[in-house]
């Protein structure tokens, strides 16, 4: 399930529309449009906010196996942290995928403007 298609089913989940999420995050609607249809990857600032507004967890939306990176379980007196150290790591992934795709889009918008300029 893809980081929009997460923001839209939590925002549904609090029965409210794209406008009132917006409206609490001090953002456009076309904003919150853009997230959940996939057009648009939210920064980190924006994503963190999202997570607060919708009352869950930003490893909820950005983790598929929903694992809490502060969690560290407990296995016989033995702490495991192999689960937080994995969760760490496809964080660390996602966000390095998610700004790769960020940098893509700029790279476009600035090729596409040098060629507006030219013009």
């Amino acid at each position: 399930m893809s980081i929009g298609s997460k923001v839209r089913k939590y925002r549904e989940i609090k029965g409210w529309s794209q406008e009132d999420l917006a409206f609490r995050l001090d953002v456009a609607q076309t904003t919150i449009s853009s997230i959940e249809s996939d057009k648009s990857i939210p920064n980190s600032i924006l994503l963190n906010k999202i997570a607060q507004e919708l009352d869950v967890n930003i490893n909820d939306i950005l983790d598929e196996r929903k694992t809490n990176i502060n969690t560290v379980e407990k296995n016989e007196g033995v702490i495991n942290v192999d689960t937080s150290i994995n969760t760490f790591n496809m964080l660390s992934e996602k966000l390095i995928e998610l700004y790769e795709v960020r940098i893509k889009d700029l790279e476009e918008q600035v090729a596409y403007w040098k060629s507006k300029a030219k013009e």
